[in-house]
């Protein structure tokens, strides 16, 4: 073998280490990162749960609240067409605190794509829910913002139609909300 050859077998030897040297760097980078991201995601994942808790807590306190609540109003609606004077006391107005900002942040930071597309449409079904109880919330603080106070049949009416919406929209919410909380459930124990 003439030193020539050998040169060039030693520098083709130490150019191959060098290239699966960087290579296997970009690797474990790559591993990292995705890593991070996971966790990340799961992090994120786990506030949605938490949320979704919270909110499920929040409507199952005030779904029960609603046939009492809706006799109150029309109770008040009797007083005010019968006596033609405003009632003196409202029954307790119950509406829910619901909030949505984990999901924000896991749709805005991409942990969401971690997630089967089914499951996700699972999860987005529950938050539609939520909003649909959310809107309803705004509905009438806007409705009763423009009615005078002294359009006392227009006002109570308000409320009966709120709740009414509510006894729909709520229950639907509850069991959109259970199936989200079950699924992610089973993708944490995966």
């Amino acid at each position: 073998m003439k030193a020539g050859e050998f040169r060039a077998g030693k520098l083709l030897l130490e150019s191959a280490a060098i290239f699966l040297s960087v290579l296997l760097a970009f690797v474990v980078e790559q591993w990292r990162e995705d890593r991070n991201e996971a966790r990340e995601a799961d992090a994120a994942l786990n506030l949605v749960r938490a949320e979704l808790v919270q909110n499920l807590a929040e409507l199952e306190r005030v779904v029960p609240l609603r046939g009492e609540m809706l006799q109150g109003y029309l109770t008040a609606m009797d007083e005010l067409q019968n006596a033609g004077t405003f009632p003196r006391n409202l029954p307790d107005f119950v509406s829910p605190d619901i909030t949505s900002i984990a999901y924000e942040l896991a749709t805005d930071s991409g942990a969401v794509t971690t997630v089967a597309p089914a499951e996700l449409l699972v999860i987005a079904r529950a938050y539609e829910a939520l909003d649909s109880v959310r809107r309803n919330d705004i509905f009438l603080n806007e409705r009763n913002a423009q009615i005078r106070f002294n359009d006392g049949e227009q006002y109570i009416s308000g409320f009966i139609y709120y709740i009414n919406r509510a006894s729909t929209n709520e229950p639907v919410a509850v069991t959109y909300v259970r199936e989200a909380i079950e699924l992610l459930d089973a993708g944490a124990s995966r």
